[in-house]
C-alpha cells in the first residue's frame, strides 16, 4: 500500500488580515455618503415646512434623488421617507399631494418588493382609496365638459391619475395581490 504523500499548501502570511487596497476606496465612500446625509437633511426638514412651496420642492427634490440611486434610496429610507411622503399626501395643497404622490411612485418602481412593502405597512391604502371617487367624479367632469376646465387643472389630475394608479399598480404586481384587491372590492 502506498503513502499519501503530504501536499504542500502555499500559506499565506496572515489569512486573517483584509488587504489594504480597499481602503481608499472605503473612505472616499464614507465621505461621500456623510456628505449625502448632509444634504439629505434640510429636505427632509423642509418637507415639514409651514410653507407649501417648500414642501412641494422637498417632494420633488426626493424625487429626483431617488432615481437610479440605490444608495440614496436607502439612506433616505432610513430616514422615514416613505411614512413622511405619505403624510404630505393628505396636505391641504394639492400640488404638494401631486409631487408626494410622483414621489411614492418614484420610489415604487425603483425599490421593489422592499419598498412596496414599507407602503403597504405604513397603510398607503388609506389616502389612495380616497382619491380614487375623487378623480373619477374631477375625470367624468372634464370629459363632460372639457372647455370649461383649465388647462393647469386638468394636467394636474392626469398626473394626479396617473401617479395614483402606477402605485397601485406597483403595489398589486410587487406585493400580494389579493392584499390590494382586498382594499378595493376586487
Amino acid at each position: 500500500m502506498g503513502k499519501t504523500q503530504k501536499k504542500r499548501s502555499m500559506r499565506r502570511h496572515n489569512p486573517v488580515r483584509v488587504p489594504d487596497s480597499h481602503l481608499p476606496k472605503g473612505l472616499a465612500s464614507a465621505s461621500a455618503s456623510s456628505s449625502k446625509t448632509e444634504a439629505i437633511l434640510p429636505i427632509i426638514q423642509k418637507m415639514e415646512s409651514v410653507d407649501p412651496l417648500e414642501r412641494k420642492w422637498a417632494c420633488v427634490a426626493v424625487s429626483n434623488l431617488i432615481q437610479n440611486d440605490p444608495s440614496t434610496r436607502r439612506l433616505l429610507q432610513g430616514k422615514n421617507i416613505v411614512g413622511n411622503l405619505i403624510t404630505r399626501l393628505s396636505d391641504s395643497e394639492e400640488e404638494v399631494v401631486v409631487e408626494a404622490a410622483g414621489s411614492l411612485r418614484n420610489l415604487c418602481i425603483d425599490g421593489g418588493f422592499d419598498i412596496c412593502a414599507e407602503m403597504y405597512n405604513k397603510n398607503i391604502l388609506a389616502p389612495l382609496k380616497t382619491f380614487i371617487p375623487k378623480i373619477s367624479t374631477t375625470l367624468s367632469q372634464f370629459l363632460a365638459n372639457p372647455k370649461d376646465a383649465p388647462e393647469n387643472a386638468q394636467k394636474l389630475v392626469y398626473e394626479f391619475a396617473d401617479n395614483v394608479i402606477t402605485i397601485l399598480w406597483c403595489l398589486s404586481i410587487e406585493g400580494e395581490a389579493p392584499v390590494v384587491d382586498g382594499h378595493f372590492g376586487g
